[in-house]
Order: C-alpha cells, then sequence, then structure tokens
C-alpha cells in the first residue's frame, strides 16, 4: 500500500471522552487489468526457445524485461522473478502449466512465445511482424490457463535494435499484469486525552507507513483505560495487521474488540476482511 498524504493535526480535532475516528487515506493495490490479483504470489516467467537464434534471443530478452516490470511493481525491485526456458510447445494444457509450477516452485507461471515474420528476402520487405501469446497459470488461482495476445512491427533497417524492441515487447506484455491503484479511506479511533499522547503517536506511526510502530502503541493499549478504550485499541490493532496483509491476526483483534464493545467501524473491517478469510477456512 501506499501512503497517501494528509494533514494529522487538521484532523486530530479536539474530543471529549468518547471516540473520535481518524480517516487514512492510501493508496491501495488493485487487481491488474488482466483479472488476475498476483499481489504476495511468487512468480517465474518460461519463454519457449524459437526456431532459430534470432527467434531465442529476441524471447529471452523480452522475458527478461517482462520480468523486470513485475520486480519493480511487486517487489520493489528485488530479483526474485524467475526466469527459465522450455523447448517449444505445439499445444498448451493445464497439465504443461502445472508441471511448469512444480519445475520452478513459484506460485505463478508465465509462459511467452513469440514469433518473427522474417522474410527470406528482406529486400523487398520494409517490416518484419511481431506476434507475441502469453500463457498464465495462477496455482493459487482457477485450476486454468488463461491466455493473452498481442503484436508489433520492426522496421527491417533497424534489424540491430533488436534488443531494444524486444525490451519494448516486455514492457508492454507486462501493462495487463501490473497494479492498479485505487485511493481508499481506512479508519482509527483515537482519544484525545493529553495524559495518554499514545493514540495520536498511533495514528501517527500509521500515518507515515509505520505499520509495525503503530501495532506496538496499540497493543500497549489493549491494557489501559475503560472498556471503550480497550475495544477501541483492540480495533485499530485488527485495522493496522489489515494494513500489513496480516489478515488472520486482523480477524482476532477485531473478533476481541466486538467481544469487549460494539464498535460502528467495526462491520466495515469485518467485511474487508471476508474475502481473505473465507480462503483460509
Amino acid at each position: 500500500m501506499k501512503r497517501a498524504t494528509i494533514g494529522l493535526a487538521a484532523a486530530l480535532l479536539l474530543a471529549a471522552c468518547s471516540p473520535q475516528v481518524y480517516p487514512l487515506y492510501l493508496e491501495v493495490r488493485q487487481p491488474s487489468s488482466s483479472g488476475l490479483n498476483l499481489n504476495r504470489k511468487s512468480m517465474s516467467i518460461v519463454y519457449m526457445d524459437g526456431y532459430n537464434n534470432l527467434d531465442s534471443l529476441f524471447e529471452r530478452r523480452t522475458a527478461s524485461a517482462f520480468a523486470r516490470c513485475l520486480e519493480e511493481d511487486y517487489f520493489d525491485g528485488e530479483e526474485v522473478v524467475g526466469l527459465y526456458s522450455v523447448p517449444s510447445l505445439d499445444t498448451v494444457t493445464v497439465e504443461n502449466m502445472r508441471s511448469l509450477v512444480m519445475d520452478t516452485e513459484k506460485d505463478v507461471v508465465f509462459l511467452l512465445s513469440t514469433q518473427m515474420d522474417v522474410p527470406q528476402d528482406t529486400t523487398v520487405a520494409m517490416s518484419i511482424p511481431i506476434s507475441a501469446r502469453m500463457y498464465v497459470y495462477d496455482s493459487m488461482g482457477e485450476d486454468k490457463v488463461r491466455s493473452f495476445k498481442g503484436s508489433s512491427v520492426m522496421d527491417v533497417a533497424r534489424m540491430q535494435d533488436l534488443e531494444a524492441k524486444a525490451d519494448d515487447m516486455g514492457r508492454i506484455i507486462s501493462g495487463r499484469f501490473l497494479s492498479g491503484w485505487k485511493t481508499e479511506s481506512f479508519s482509527f479511533y483515537f482519544f484525545d486525552d493529553f495524559s495518554v499522547d499514545e493514540w495520536v503517536e498511533g495514528i501517527q506511526f500509521a500515518n507515515d507507513g509505520a505499520f509495525a510502530k503503530s501495532a506496538d502503541v496499540w497493543m500497549s493499549l489493549v491494557q489501559k483505560g475503560n472498556n471503550t478504550k480497550r475495544a477501541c485499541a483492540a480495533y485499530n490493532l485488527a485495522m493496522v495487521f489489515y494494513l500489513m496483509e496480516d489478515y488472520e491476526m486482523s480477524g482476532k483483534w477485531l473478533a476481541l474488540a466486538q467481544k469487549m464493545e460494539d464498535l460502528a467501524l467495526a462491520p466495515g473491517l469485518k467485511k474487508r476482511l471476508e474475502p481473505y478469510l473465507e480462503k483460509t477456512q
């Protein structure tokens, strides 16, 4: 998640003994335009060896550029996307892709196939058509192979720019699989209690994206104050664990908060958690 800028001091208004609500605005990762949700999944890219050295060079370079784009988006640039090659396949099946998942030991496998229609006599051709097909299998999703295709052209006079064209192709292909982003609001409870300034501190940490430090603050408040304050601290813990994508722990703290008191914000967080907790049941 990405932090969106908001003035903390302006939002934390003077409050009475009742809990106040602070909205934290974040840019939240969404599924890619392909419909695949690749967040927190390991990935590998397998390219089919071409029928000649030119095809193989283009495919390897395209796959490498595609891998770099995925790493920048999902892994903060860390080189963790595996790159492999296999002989060309006439048909791609679920069984093929399951085998690649086992061989690469990754959650998601991309299988790339490209074709350059190079004419025998390049003196009569002005450009070379290039077609690409990407097969995707998500072992944590539906048991099926998704297929995507695209095409481009390369000027014959610029054959020396083959690697640059392959890089462009890899970046173009990646666009379909990169994250979308959406601004969402995540609410925290706080009390303007000058004897216990941890409420402001906990929200400040969350506002700065330091979610683990924020969790430490709420943890210290779960045992302090009256029942309402303890319940609000437990809810804040549930929210910050949600932001850290530890959905199981978030659900546990939310259940504790609801057991202590009927909080108005609790149903909204519970609804957010439902899709994630259903997968673990």
